[in-house]
This record gives C-alpha cells, sequence and structure tokens, in this order.
C-alpha cells in the first residue's frame, strides 16, 4: 500500500511539475511591458494577437507606438486595389479603436494603386489628424506615388501645435 502512495504522490508531483512549466508567465506582465514588446511587431500581428486569450482581447487598442507599412508581406496577396483596401481597413480600425494618445506612428503607403487624386488628402489627411494630440513625439510619413498628377500631400497646421512633436518625416514623392 505505502508503495502505491508513493507513486501516486510522485505522479501528481509531476503532473503539477508539466502544468507550472506550461504556465503563460508573458500574460502575467504589465500592459506597458507587453505593449512596449508588441510594437516592434507588424500592426496586423499585434491586432491578431487579441486572440490568445481575453487578456490580450483589447491590448492593442493601447498602443502608443503605430507602425502602418502597406508593403508588409501580409498585404501583399490580391491585386494592389484590394491589396490597398485591406491595408485603409486595417489603419481605420486600428486608429479607430485606439484608447490612448499615440506617440509615435510611421505609414508608408503608395497613392499610385488608386486612381483617386484625392487619396492623400482626404484619407492620409484624416490618418495624420487623429494622432495629432499632446502625445504625439515622433511622425514618419512615406506617402509614395509614381506620378505626379496628383496633388502633393499638406500637413495639416494643426500638427504643428503638438508640444511633444520632435520628430516629423515627411517623404514624398517617388517617380518611376
Amino acid at each position: 500500500m505505502a508503495s502505491v502512495r508513493t507513486t501516486m504522490t510522485e505522479s501528481n508531483s509531476k503532473r503539477r511539475k508539466a502544468s507550472e512549466e506550461k504556465e503563460d508567465r508573458i500574460s502575467s506582465l504589465p500592459d506597458d511591458v507587453l505593449n512596449y514588446i508588441l510594437s516592434y511587431l507588424p500592426i496586423k500581428t499585434i491586432v491578431s494577437t487579441g486572440r490568445l486569450s481575453r487578456r490580450w482581447q483589447h491590448l492593442w487598442k493601447h498602443l502608443h507606438v503605430l507602425d502602418f507599412d502597406e508593403y508588409d508581406d501580409s498585404y501583399s496577396s490580391g491585386n494592389g486595389i484590394e491589396q490597398l483596401r485591406r491595408f485603409v481597413v486595417l489603419v481605420n480600425n486600428v486608429l479607430h479603436r485606439n484608447r490612448c494618445g499615440i506617440q509615435k506612428m510611421r505609414l508608408t503607403c503608395a497613392h499610385s494603386l488608386v486612381n483617386d487624386n484625392n487619396f492623400r488628402s482626404h484619407t492620409v489627411d484624416t490618418w495624420v489628424r487623429v494622432v495629432i494630440g499632446p502625445n504625439l513625439e515622433e511622425l514618419d510619413l512615406d506617402l509614395l506615388h509614381e506620378d505626379d498628377d496628383g496633388p502633393d500631400f499638406k500637413l495639416p497646421l494643426s500638427l504643428f501645435t503638438c508640444p511633444n512633436l520632435v520628430s516629423l518625416r515627411h517623404v514624398l514623392p517617388f517617380y518611376c
């Protein structure tokens, strides 16, 4: 009987040890630390982390650093118009659902994929206006296009009232 108890105790001990090894230690980190780690991932991956657990479901909505790159591999399938549409939907959703002030934003996109000269002057203008605020420190815009038929994008004057803005990079245009 004693050997059966010893075997059961050893078995229970092994199970406890195995469950301790499977513990999700990263989820126990504070939100600020997790957001810092997430800020190094592509935005689409960051949003996808919301499927991991309830703890992660809304974490991406509190990011202070956003990096939108239309040329990220996750958008490369499909034709140019569809690729741009998916990108625009993602950027709109992330900016609309963000619950905190953006400190840094990088935006890389091309308007040449659409035969719409208003893309930069309306869509990108809206995105820039959304991130303008007292927390904005860095804004990096790479707005590439292959022709010079469309109007150049003009930065909103309210951008220059951001008290903490220390870095502004605006790259236009790209001619082929």
